[in-house]
């Protein structure tokens, strides 16, 4: 090709600033996309990463409560949009009434569902817990002392 090129051009100076500028713009492509994949390693080694800022214990109950009840509005829209199929839906259910009274815009828990809820992870599971903790650490404590501690397991060997 670049044959054809010098010998196309009337002036051999010409022909020849020609045929060097197209060999230097093709072999200078890759020193230069090297030097530039480069420059951003190295920009992205000196610049200081900062860590995600976590979110504290109450920012992340209102979080849920607001991607919870956002999502489920879309559900409402959803299933009251005409791309819906209603009895489809309403024969995969265990209980029609209740998914009818959501859509119509009633909470989509039961006060027992709350409740129950409520003594497994509010803030008295947490007590529970807390106590449950406590007792089986002194009964560890205690049956430590009671049995000769096992050092070899002669079972694999």
């Amino acid at each position: 090709g670049l044959c054809f090129m010098y010998s196309s051009i009337q002036i051999p100076h010409i022909a020849l600033a020609t045929v060097l500028i197209a060999l230097c713009t093709k072999n200078l492509e890759y020193p230069i996309q090297w030097l530039y994949i480069t420059y951003r390693k190295m920009c992205k080694a000196t610049g200081k990463t900062v860590p995600p800022r976590l979110l504290t214990e109450e920012e992340y109950r209102i979080q849920g409560e607001v991607e919870t009840s956002k999502a489920l509005e879309e559900l409402r829209e959803y299933c009251n949009s005409p791309g819906c199929s209603p009895w489809k839906t309403v024969s995969r259910i265990q209980s029609p009434k209740r998914f009818a009274d959501f859509v119509e815009g009633s909470f989509h828990l039961t006060p027992n569902e709350v409740s129950v809820h409520e003594q497994e992870y509010g803030l008295g599971s947490l007590i529970a817990q807390d106590e449950i903790y406590e007792e089986t650490s002194s009964e560890e404590e205690d049956s430590d002392s009671q049995y000769p501690t096992v050092t070899q397991n002669n079972f694999l060997t």
